[in-house]
C-alpha cells in the first residue's frame, strides 16, 4: 500500500516531490527515482516496518512505483521527450505480473518559461503597456470550492491508488481525462489565464488593457460590453496563441502542490525539489543568414517581450537573455520556502554580464551551499572540451553570506564527496569568499571568479585592491566596442586585392591578431574608402591608430587575453573589439602592454566563458602608471617592440613587461609564480625567465 512511502514524504499536499523543469527523455527523474526508493527502504528498515532479509525485488519494484506516481513530476516542450521520460520510469517501476506504471498525471507537455499564475488575472499583462485605463476583473473566489471538491481528491487518488491492474489504470486515464476536459473544473480559469499571457505574447501591437479585460472577463463567465462575435474572434485567437506557445500553468496542471485540502492557495505552496540540466541557448534573432533574421526577429519579439515586460521575471538584465537564466529564476519561483532547487548551467552563471542581477538575487534571498565549477576537458559531456559550467544548489530563502565554492573539477567523481562533507576531499580545497568581498571586487555584477585555490584567490584579493577597473573614471576610464558586423556588413565586402586595391581598407578579423601583433597582410577582404567613410565615424576609427583584442576565446587557451594596436587605414569585424575612447599613441601602447600582460590574462581567465565581453573587460582591474613615469615609459617601450618581433622571438622583453607589471599590480614572489604556473602551454623556457626577470627586478634597489 502507500502508507510507508506516505509516512516518508509526509501528507499529501505538495510535500516530497520533485519537479524537473526539463526533463527531456527522463534521465534525471530515473536517478530520483532510483535514489528517493533507497531511501525510503532505509528509513522503512530503520523504522521495523521492512526486514532486509525478507524484503524481494518486488517490493522494491513496488517501492520506486510508489516513488514515480506520488514523488515525481516533470515538464518538457518536447511531446516526444515527455513521451520517451514517461516510457523510462515506466520500465524502471515494472513489475511482474502488473500493467505499466499512471504517470499522465505528473509527467506533462508545456512550455515551462510560459505561463501564469491566477494571481495575475488582477493586473496587466504587460508592465508600463496600458493602453486604456480600465478596471481589473474581479477574481472568482469560486476557484477554491472547484480545487477543494472537484479537483484535489481526484488529483490525489491519481497519486495514491495503485496502478495493480489494467483497469486501474484505465480509470485512473478516464479521471485525468474528465479533469483536463475543455468542460473540466478548471476550463474557465484555465482560459483565463490563457487569455492573460496571450495578451503578452500578441504579434505586433498588443491589444489594450481593457480588451484583454473583457477576455478575462468572458473566460470567467463574466459581463462584457464587446459584440458578441467580435470577442468570440478574439478569444479564439488568444486561445490559438496560448497552444502555439504551449503555455503552461503551474497550479492548474498540479494544484495539489500549491493548494491546501480547502482549496486556498498555500503560503509553502511549491515543490520541495527542482532539479534539471535547463538549455543554454540565447533568445537572440541576429544570427544566421541575413534573408532568416527579419522572420526569426518577428517569431521571436513576442516570446522576448514576456520575458522582459510580463512582470513574469524580474531577475534578467539587460541585452539578450539565456534560456537557462529564466530557467534559474522559475525554478526558485516553483520551489516552496525551504525547499532545495538544483541545477547544471554554464559558467556565465557565475560571470555573465546578464546574469549579475540573478547572481544578486540568488544570493540576497537563498542560501546558497553548493557552486561547484567543472572543466569538460574530460569530456564530461559531449559538448567542446573548452567549456565550463557549475554545479549550484540552494535552499529557497535566507541569504548567502558567505559563498562556499570549489572551481576547476575534471572528474565528476569528486561530487560525490562534495556533497557530503568538504572535509573529507583528497586533495583538492573548498574556498570561502564573502559576500562583501563579491561586492568589493564587483560590485555592480557580483561575478564569482573560477579561482582554484586559496593562492588564487590571494592573487586576487591583491590585484584587485592594487588597480581599479578598466572602465572606472578613477583607473583608465575606456571602454571598447564594435566596429563592422561581419553578417550585417557582408554585402559591402569586396576582395582586398583587384582593381582599386589603393583605396579599399582591409578588414582585420580575431584570427589576424597576436598577442601585440596585427598580421595586416593576412586580410583577405576589405571596404572602400568611401564606404567605410558612410558606415562608421573615421576619426572614431580607421583615421587613427587603436588597441583591438579578440572576442572570442577561452581560459583553456594558450592565452586568452589577446591585443594588438590596428593600424590606420583599417576596419575590423564583430571578432575583434577596438578601443574606442581617444588616448594618445603612447598611452596605447602603455595600456596594450598591461592588457597583454599574463597577471591581465589570468584575471580575465577567472572570469571568462567563450568571449571576452566589453563588459567583462571594464571590470577588469588595471593599473595606470603616471604617464611619463619610468613604469609607463618601459611598459609603452617594450609593447612597442614587440608588436615588430612578438612573444617568442623577444622572451626577455615579454619576461621584463610582466615583472615591471607584477610591481604595479603588487603581487609578491609567491603570487606572481602562481600567475606563471597557470600557463602551462607557454614553453617553460619563456614561464623560467618571466620569474627569473621578476626575482632580477625585486632585487634591484629602488630609488
Amino acid at each position: 500500500g502507500a502508507s510507508a512511502a506516505q509516512s516518508w514524504h509526509g501528507a499529501w499536499w505538495g510535500e516530497g516531490v520533485r519537479f524537473y523543469p526539463a526533463m527531456g527523455s527522463g534521465a534525471f527523474l530515473v536517478a530520483a527515482c532510483h535514489y528517493l526508493a533507497e531511501r525510503c527502504e532505509e528509513a522503512m528498515v530503520r523504522d521495523g516496518e521492512w526486514s532486509l532479509r525478507h524484503v524481494t525485488p518486488a517490493d522494491r519494484a513496488n517501492l520506486r512505483r510508489q516513488v514515480a506516481e506520488q514523488c515525481l513530476y516533470g515538464v518538457d516542450l518536447n511531446p516526444m521527450a515527455v513521451q520517451l521520460a514517461r516510457l523510462s520510469l515506466w520500465l524502471t517501476t515494472l513489475a511482474a505480473g502488473k500493467p505499466l506504471t499512471f504517470l499522465d498525471h505528473h509527467l506533462s507537455v508545456g512550455n515551462s518559461l510560459l505561463g501564469g499564475w491566477l494571481a495575475d488575472l488582477s493586473r496587466p499583462p504587460l508592465r508600463g503597456h496600458v493602453n486604456h485605463p480600465a478596471p481589473l476583473p474581479l477574481f472568482d473566489d469560486g476557484v477554491s470550492e472547484v480545487v477543494a471538491v472537484h479537483v484535489l481528491p481526484d488529483r490525489l487518488r491519481l497519486a495514491v491508488q495503485p496502478s495493480d491492474s489494467l483497469q486501474a489504470v484505465r480509470d485512473k486515464e478516464h479521471v485525468l481525462d474528465r479533469l483536463t476536459a475543455p468542460n473540466g473544473p478548471f476550463a474557465k480559469w484555465s482560459r483565463a489565464v490563457d487569455a492573460w499571457c496571450a495578451a503578452a505574447l500578441w504579434p505586433g501591437t498588443p491589444p489594450s488593457q481593457a480588451t484583454v479585460n473583457e477576455w478575462i472577463a468572458a473566460s470567467l463567465g463574466g459581463k462584457t460590453t464587446l459584440p458578441s462575435d467580435q470577442l468570440a474572434r478574439w478569444t479564439a485567437k488568444a486561445a490559438e496563441l496560448a497552444a502555439g506557445h504551449s503555455v503552461f500553468h503551474w497550479e492548474l496542471a498540479f494544484p495539489e502542490v500549491f493548494f491546501d485540502a480547502r482549496g486556498q492557495r498555500r503560503a509553502d505552496g511549491g515543490f520541495d525539489a527542482v532539479l534539471g540540466n535547463p538549455p543554454w541557448d540565447m533568445l537572440r534573432s541576429d544570427s544566421g543568414p541575413a534573408s532568416a533574421r527579419g522572420a526569426d526577429r518577428v517569431r521571436a519579439a513576442p516570446v522576448r517581450r514576456f520575458f522582459r515586460s510580463s512582470g513574469i521575471y524580474t531577475a534578467q538584465g539587460k541585452g539578450h537573455a539565456n534560456r537557462y537564466q529564466l530557467f534559474v529564476e522559475r525554478s526558485w519561483q516553483l520551489t516552496r520556502p525551504g525547499g532545495r532547487f538544483g541545477l547544471i548551467l554554464p559558467s556565465g552563471i557565475a560571470t555573465d554580464h546578464g546574469s549579475g542581477l540573478l547572481r544578486r538575487r540568488l544570493l540576497d534571498r537563498c542560501a546558497v551551499d553548493t557552486w561547484l565549477g567543472l572543466d569538460n576537458r574530460a569530456g564530461i559531456f559531449p559538448i567542446h572540451r573548452s567549456v565550463r559550467f557549475v554545479v549550484l544548489a540552494a535552499t529557497n530563502g535566507g541569504g548567502t553570506e558567505v559563498l562556499k565554492f570549489r572551481s576547476g573539477i575534471q572528474d565528476p567523481a569528486l561530487l560525490d564527496r562534495c556533497a557530503s562533507d568538504p572535509r573529507q576531499d583528497e586533495g583538492h580545497e573548498w574556498l570561502s569568499v564573502s559576500r562583501t568581498r563579491l561586492e568589493t571586487w564587483d560590485p555592480e555584477q557580483l561575478s564569482v571568479p573560477a579561482v582554484t585555490s586559496s593562492a588564487s584567490l590571494a592573487v586576487l584579493a591583491t590585484a584587485s585592491a592594487a588597480a581599479p577597473p578598466l572602465g572606472a573614471p578613477d583607473g583608465w576610464h575606456v571602454r571598447f566596442g564594435r566596429e563592422l558586423n561581419a553578417t550585417d556588413d557582408r554585402e559591402h565586402f569586396v576582395p582586398r586585392q583587384g582593381r582599386g586595391r589603393q583605396s579599399r581598407l582591409p578588414i582585420i578579423e580575431g584570427k589576424h591578431l597576436a598577442p601585440f601583433r596585427v598580421d595586416v597582410g593576412a586580410a583577405t577582404q576589405a571596404v572602400s574608402l568611401a564606404t567605410a567613410a558612410a558606415l562608421i565615424d573615421p576619426s572614431a576609427s580607421f583615421e587613427r591608430e587603436r588597441i583591438a583584442y579578440r572576442d572570442v576565446a577561452s581560459a583553456t587557451n594558450r592565452l586568452t587575453l589577446i591585443a594588438g594596436m590596428l593600424p590606420k587605414g583599417t576596419l575590423s569585424t564583430h571578432t575583434v573589439f577596438v578601443l574606442k575612447t581617444p588616448l594618445a599613441i603612447e598611452t596605447q601602447w602603455c595600456l596594450l602592454g598591461l592588457l597583454n600582460s599574463l597577471i591581465a590574462n589570468y584575471l580575465v581567465r577567472l572570469r571568462v566563458t567563450t568571449h571576452v565581453t566589453t563588459a567583462l573587460m571594464s571590470r577588469l582591474p588595471v593599473p595606470r602608471p603616471l604617464a611619463g613615469s619610468p613604469e609607463f615609459r618601459e611598459l609603452a617601450a617594450l609593447a612597442r617592440r614587440l608588436s615588430d618581433t612578438g612573444i617568442e622571438s623577444a622572451p626577455d622583453e615579454y619576461a621584463r613587461l610582466n615583472a615591471v607589471v607584477a610591481r604595479l599590480y603588487g603581487l609578491s614572489g609567491d603570487d606572481y609564480g602562481q600567475v606563471v604556473a597557470s600557463f602551462p602551454l607557454l614553453p617553460q623556457t619563456l614561464r623560467d625567465r618571466c620569474l627569473e626577470a621578476s626575482s632580477s627586478r625585486d632585487r634591484t634597489p629602488r630609488l
